[in-house]
């Protein structure tokens, strides 16, 4: 949810300050390229200034010694336990596919579906709509589908409907339709299937520190959820990276250097829709199952762990 916000409010601000700078009459190219300059340049400079203003304001008042681990520790611990290592690659392998898609939308908007004339609404009412199923289904779909089946079931119900909501995209982006109220159907399936496997995912993680504490005799949940933030970064750097090849490939990034928005032709469309459907989809493939096949830590197993760890210490 709060990079969909993210990435609307920075469309809107772009363009406000875009057309301040350049003047209402200037062409959409040259407003939206003075905007991101001005944009970029304003965030910088409160970027320096919170941080700053932070490191001047806020004092450590611990006096308790304490060895931090470092890089390399990190991950021996995190090699030893496997099924932590199970869950790192496939928390990368799901947020590069949904990062993949989310990086290529506004290109699917701009210069396929939408066009020069509506994208930014379009656009906009697109990642409204897919952040309010992401957070509504973390707050309320999961706790309800929670009664009737466990967490496992759960995540398998997720895959199967982003999987369904990718297929759902490539047809309505190739059968051409110009409807977007179309296109909230996937983004309900996709979007809804992230925020359950997010908790999901948050839950399988907390019980491999579990399991690693049986195993290797000392618990790192501080390396194992630290982790979970380096692998977020990791997808978006690796999302970024196919987006941009994408881009490439699909001669999308050529379009972006004219003065004015055009359509793409339709071979870059082509393979601008498939690139940002079928690549998510074979990543989610792989993901799910390599969990399948190598994820043990089932209901009945976590509770055989934690019977092991409380007559350990008792």
């Amino acid at each position: 949810m709060g990079s969909a916000l993210v990435t609307i409010v920075t469309v809107l601000v772009v363009k406000a300050l875009g057309t301040m700078a350049a003047g209402a009459d200037a062409s959409a190219k040259v407003i939206e390229r003075s905007g991101y300059k001005w944009f970029s340049l304003i965030i910088a400079v409160l970027f320096v200034l919170f941080t700053v203003l932070m490191c001047i304001s806020i004092k450590e008042k611990s006096t308790v010694d304490m060895e931090s681990p470092s890089v390399g520790d990190m991950f021996k611990a995190l090699l030893r336990n496997d099924q932590a290592v199970i869950m790192v690659i496939a928390i990368v392998l799901i947020n590069t596919a949904l990062y993949t898609t989310s990086n290529l939308t506004i290109y699917f908007f701009k210069y396929d579906f939408g066009g020069a004339a509506a994208w930014e609404g379009q656009y906009t009412l697109f990642n409204t709509a897919g952040g309010g199923f992401q957070i509504l289904s973390m707050m309320i779909l999961f706790p309800v589908l929670r009664k009737f089946m466990n967490s496992l079931k759960i995540m398998y119900t997720s895959f199967a409907m982003s999987f369904l909501g990718y297929v759902v995209l490539l047809l309505i982006s190739i059968s051409n339709a110009s409807n977007v109220m179309l296109l909230l159907i996937p983004a309900f399936l996709i979007m809804s299937a992230l925020g359950m496997m997010n908790v999901c995912l948050t839950i399988f993680l907390a019980n491999t520190c579990d399991y690693g504490e049986l195993k290797n005799g000392r618990r790192d949940e501080s390396v194992v959820f630290s982790m979970q933030t380096f692998v977020v970064k990791l997808s978006s750097g690796l999302a970024a990276l196919f987006a941009s090849l994408i881009l490439q490939f699909t001669k999308i990034s050529e379009l972006s250097k004219l003065e004015e928005i055009v359509l793409a032709s339709d071979a870059s469309r082509t393979g601008l829709r498939f690139s940002m459907t079928l690549i998510p989809m074979v990543l989610m493939v792989v993901a799910i199952i390599l969990f399948k096949r190598r994820y043990v830590l089932t209901d009945e197993k976590m509770e055989e762990i934690q019977r092991e760890l409380a007559a350990k210490k008792a």
